[in-house]
């Protein structure tokens, strides 16, 4: 492919329809993911997909995934330079997908047109997420859990309590968090626009640098 086709993890719509064929194509026998999503959902996605395509087509279908954090594999996709080594960039975020379309770097998703308008155009309130691209280079494939995790025998242990965020800054959880960092995660890019977004830029830098002492 001269382009990747994208697929963002932001809803539950439907994977496999993103291959029906609009017109008579030859069927490539090989599928290639570049992928934040961890390999317990790639692999058995990747696997109904190969069982699909049999029954459908015919075809054995070889399958693999390029595990890369979403920032990564944006950086991966501009430096294959329009010639990709994979099919779909799976997961990540909107805006990452509009500025590759905007560069040439996408292909549009082929579905048929009822089944596109039966996805919603956004999800969630007061601020509505959207679930896919007016432009179809990209659609919301599922939900993801997004929160923090933590051992409650070691926070009993430290007399800790884990409420909310801002119990992440308590001075006895230093050296005890872990996090990615922003430029190799969406998910951990995405925390510190909201910490941004919520107290300010002077505060909101504050309350990040206070995090990174405890991680």
């Amino acid at each position: 492919m001269k382009r990747c086709l994208m697929l963002t993890i932001l809803a539950s719509t439907l994977l496999f329809p993103c291959w029906s064929i609009v017109q008579a194509q030859p069927i490539e026998n090989e599928l290639y993911l570049i992928t934040p999503v961890s390999k317990d959902v790639h692999d058995p996605v990747l696997k109904a997909f190969a069982e699909y395509a049999k029954k459908k087509w015919n075809i054995d279908v070889k399958t693999s995934a390029i595990p890369k954090g979403t920032p990564v594999a944006y950086g991966q996709i501009l430096e294959w330079k329009g010639s990709p080594q994979a099919d779909i960039f799976w997961g990540g975020e909107g805006i990452l997908f509009d500025d590759l379309a905007a560069q040439g770097l996408l292909e549009k998703v082929q579905l048929p047109q009822p089944v596109w308008d039966e996805i919603p155009a956004s999800i969630g309130k007061p601020v509505a997420l959207p679930i896919k691209d007016p432009n179809k280079f990209w659609v919301g494939t599922m939900l993801e859990p997004y929160g923090i995790i933590y051992q409650p025998k070691l926070l009993k242990r430290l007399g800790v309590e884990i409420k909310d965020w801002n119990d992440l800054l308590d001075p006895k959880l230093k050296g005890q968090i872990a996090q990615c960092t922003p430029d190799r995660s969406s998910s951990s890019h995405a925390t510190c626009e909201v910490i941004l977004q919520t107290y300010g830029w002077e505060k909101g830098w504050e309350w990040l640098t206070k995090l990174a002492a405890n991680t």
